[in-house]
């Protein structure tokens, strides 16, 4: 049964809400807030020399439009947390900021994972790098067992045939593919 306590907050038989979040605005939380909105103040400034808006072209048809509608989403969402921030600031030595940075750090891991993934792509060709990677991922997301294998590989073809395929998306080849014989050199560059 869920029950209101003193300060207005729902709680369950479980436990108190407040057990599940020590502090809603950590110190860690909040550097982290200011590191995202001042890259989000970075990328506004790149817009004009990095995206390109061409006069004439209706504004749903212009290459830029989709980036700079998430940079401002970026400002306008990161300016009101950092008013949020400075009315309900915990200060910068709040219990828990290492653990809580190095969380957050370990997003990075993935994102390392697909730089390299996107960097082999035209080394080794799509459909063996996406195979690679899917089951590399599962293999380090704890997912181990053949049947998550098996998906991953099926996942992985899939992703392959509907890009090249069915969305004819330019992908490069992989340089592997030019020790092939010439026949299957083709195909793969085209449909792997």
């Amino acid at each position: 049964m869920i029950q209101e306590n003193e300060i207005g907050a729902k709680t369950n038989r479980q436990g108190k809400v407040e057990d599940y979040f020590i502090s809603p605005y950590s110190s860690a939380l909040v550097w982290f807030g200011v590191c995202t909105f001042l890259v989000a103040v970075f990328l506004a400034s790149q817009l004009g020399s990095q995206t390109k808006f061409f006069e004439g072209m209706p504004l749903e048809k212009q290459p830029g439009l989709w980036a700079a509608i998430g940079i401002v989403g970026m400002l306008i969402f990161g300016f009101f947390q950092m008013v949020q921030f400075w009315f309900h600031r915990n200060g910068l030595q709040a219990p828990g900021f290492v653990a809580e940075v190095l969380i957050w750090a370990r997003a990075g891991e993935y994102v390392l994972w697909f730089m390299i993934y996107v960097s082999l792509v035209p080394l080794v060709g799509y459909l063996p790098t996406t195979l690679g990677f899917l089951l590399l991922m599962s293999w380090r997301l704890g997912y181990r067992k053949t049947k998550y294998f098996a998906s991953a590989i099926l996942a992985g073809v899939l992703i392959v045939v509907v890009f090249k395929s069915f969305l004819q998306v330019k992908i490069p080849g992989g340089a592997f593919y030019e020790f092939l014989p010439d026949a299957l050199r083709s195909f793969a560059i085209l449909y792997l």
